[in-house]
């Protein structure tokens, strides 16, 4: 089929190879960020070509209601989307339940993945714990899926629009979409500023890109006739500032400028792009994109999208993706998995959609009854992750300190009722003890830490069980207590939480009660070299003004009769352990320091920070330390694994059998800490 013939049929080959740029770009961001630093600007010129393409699909057409366009709106969307969409969820799912440890301290990603059924995946990630820029995305085989969730959500309120539109004068459908896509992009501005994963992921702050390919498809005749009976020259121009804006887009890279107003660049640059291709199919631009190359990718460029990002995130996972061979390997399986979902689930189920007798609401039932049927396979899928997983992991006693880890009957005197609250940005979870055999002390344990309190989860509740003493623990990711390291005053960040959460503590506490200090006081050093020894850092120094600053707290709180217990400095490893201790993935990169570190070396990171504590501790009977780097590290090297069991999970928080390990010296300060004050 030649050019004129593909228009007249509703297709223009040229939208295909523009596709192709989109989805190129991406894949090249995701691979070499240096190479391309604004490739992530591809789903900007998606959302572009969508609302072009969808609109001319309907505006093309005729139709006696708004229940007829409706059906036939959704069943061609339903079949163009889901198919490819449901294959590629739920095996990223089985691959991510083989080879992907459950996430700790983080949203697990498998329910971005099953959100992504529903189209609202992206409302997950607004809520999740970091933005598409940060580390956990990276991780994440299931963050690509938001931008189908914008879409999806873009298509639930167009047919309506558009109906609406059409019944009144010409120009309402260019008043209304313009109307709502300058709305939304005040809104992309506003909540750029200040919501930025908000602006980011959500479809009101992305609905004017959307809009700028229906305002394009709707004001069609205007600017075809014009650019069509424009000169050569000014034709070459126009296509160049348009392919311009996109490399300009593409060039930049700044996430806090994004969607407003870098996305502006590549949002106009491809509007442009479009009006040139199909108006002036002679230039060059066009010639190119409309090239066996261009449109086959483009035509595989959905299941390309699709498919790239989770073989991405299972690489790194897994063998890594830090060499070029381990690149390319990656990008082969990308498009061979893409090819086949194009030819066997993409493109024969199109054609018998469109070809085939069954009516259009039967084809939304059978949709809706394959989403449902999905979501109950990944359901069960996670349902049974411990018996799928390949990974060591699996066993979640030994390696989660998680809160519903089951006590030692044994000693355990009371039931435990847990009872959790939001605070300022972080958490207040409490355990109380009832139905006690025999009576226990009144006070109580007060934790203030950050991810490294939670991590002594399972050891408080079961000292809670056997003690009978209340335990409350206040948690903020990010927001440790008296680290030393860094003053709390220079976390602006934490402000309110820290507030919030000493303010409740100086009116609850009371004598007897042992406030507990965990954390890391220990900073991490850079990604290991390809060869040598773990490049750990020199002794980390303790600025005077932290010192000041955990005085003036420490007397304050203290005021009550409460004692004070620090945690000195754990062992700390450079590489996660539950990232580097299976089969599949102890050759990663990540995992090149190995899962050990030299005792002396950790002793002398440590000592400036130890030396302070002692400090603190000499300024009143009622602080202490305790020390539980002998019991982790008994000799040298200290280890992160003992035999097969982890001591931590990841580089420097607890695992569920370092909590046993530990448990007996962890009771004995606890009660010590109480009887200095008792």
């Amino acid at each position: 089929m030649n050019r004129e013939e593909s228009v007249s049929a509703g297709h223009i080959p040229e939208i295909d190879g523009i596709r192709a740029l989109a989805v190129g770009t991406v894949i090249v961001f995701h691979l070499w960020p240096g190479a391309l630093p604004g490739g992530f600007t591809g789903v900007d010129m998606f959302f572009v070509v969508s609302g072009f393409v969808v609109t001319r699909s309907l505006l093309t057409r005729d139709f006696a209601s708004f229940r007829a366009l409706a059906l036939d709106f959704y069943a061609r969307r339903a079949v163009r989307i889901l198919p490819a969409l449901i294959v590629m969820l739920l095996a990223t799912l089985l691959a991510a339940q083989l080879f992907v440890p459950q996430g700790w301290l983080a949203r697990d990603p498998s329910h971005v993945g099953l959100a992504a059924l529903f189209g609202v995946s992206n409302l997950v990630l607004v809520n999740g714990a970091d933005g598409y820029f940060e580390p956990l995305a990276t991780l994440n085989p299931f963050t690509h899926t938001w931008s189908l969730g914008v879409e999806e959500q873009f298509y639930l309120a167009f047919p309506l629009l558009l109906y609406w539109s059409r019944r009144g004068p010409p120009a309402r459908m260019l008043w209304v979409i313009g109307g709502l896509s300058l709305l939304s992009l005040t809104l992309a501005a506003w909540f750029g500023a200040t919501q930025p994963r908000l602006a980011f992921y959500s479809i009101v702050c992305r609905f004017w890109e959307l809009g700028a390919g229906v305002l394009l498809c709707t004001a069609h005749a205007t600017w075809r006739a014009r650019l069509g009976a424009s000169s050569r020259p000014f034709r070459a121009v126009f296509a160049a500032v348009s392919v311009a804006a996109i490399a300009a887009g593409l060039g930049f890279a700044a996430p806090g400028f994004f969607p407003f107003p870098l996305a502006l660049l590549p949002v106009l640059g491809t509007a442009g792009l479009i009006a040139t291709v199909c108006s002036c199919p002679e230039l060059a631009i066009a010639r190119l994109l409309r090239s066996g190359p261009a449109t086959f990718t483009g035509r595989l460029s959905y299941s390309l999208y699709l498919w790239h990002w989770p073989v991405l995130v299972l690489f790194r996972w897994t063998v890594g993706l830090d060499s070029l061979a381990l690149q390319l390997a990656a990008l082969a399986v990308s498009v061979v998995l893409a090819h086949l979902s194009y030819r066997l689930v993409e493109r024969p189920l199109r054609t018998r959609a469109r070809h085939g007798k069954t009516a259009r609401g039967g084809i939304l039932r059978i949709a809706l009854g394959s989403v449902m049927l999905a979501f109950l396979t990944g359901t069960v899928l996670l349902g049974n992750r411990q018996h799928l997983s390949l990974s060591v992991t699996r066993d979640r006693a030994s390696w989660y300190a998680e809160p519903d880890r089951p006590l030692d009957p044994g000693p355990a005197n009371c039931a435990l009722r847990q009872e959790e609250a939001s605070i300022a940005g972080g958490s207040r979870i409490g355990w109380s003890p009832e139905n006690c055999r025999r009576a226990g002390p009144a006070s109580k344990i007060i934790v203030l830490g950050d991810s490294h309190g939670v991590a002594y989860t399972p050891n408080l509740r079961q000292f809670a069980a056997e003690s009978g003493a209340r335990i409350v623990v206040y948690f903020r990711a990010h927001c440790p207590f008296l680290e030393l390291l860094q003053t709390m005053a220079s976390r602006p960040g934490c402000r309110s939480f820290y507030k919030t959460a000493l303010d409740e503590v100086r009116a609850s506490a009371s004598a007897g009660d042992v406030i507990f200090f965990p954390g890391l006081r220990l900073h991490h050093a850079p990604a290991a070299p390809a060869a040598g020894r773990d490049p750990l850092r020199p002794a980390e120094a303790v600025p005077p003004e932290a010192i000041d600053e955990a005085l003036a707290l420490l007397r304050l709180l203290g005021r009550k009769g409460a004692a004070m217990l620090f945690e000195a400095p754990k062992p700390l490893f450079q590489s996660p352990a539950y990232r580097c201790a299976d089969w599949f993935n102890r050759n990663n990169p990540v995992c090149r320091a190995g899962l050990a570190a030299g005792r002396n070396e950790l002793l002398a990171r440590r000592r400036s920070v130890v030396a302070a504590m002692r400090t603190l501790a000499d300024a009143a009977p009622a602080i202490s330390v305790w020390d539980p780097f002998a019991d982790l590290c008994p000799e040298d090297p200290c280890r992160a694994m003992r035999g097969d069991k982890p001591l931590f999970f990841d580089g420097d928080h607890l695992s569920g059998y370092g909590n046993s390990l530990l448990y007996p010296a962890f009771r004995r300060a606890l009660l010590s800490a109480h009887r200095s004050v008792g």
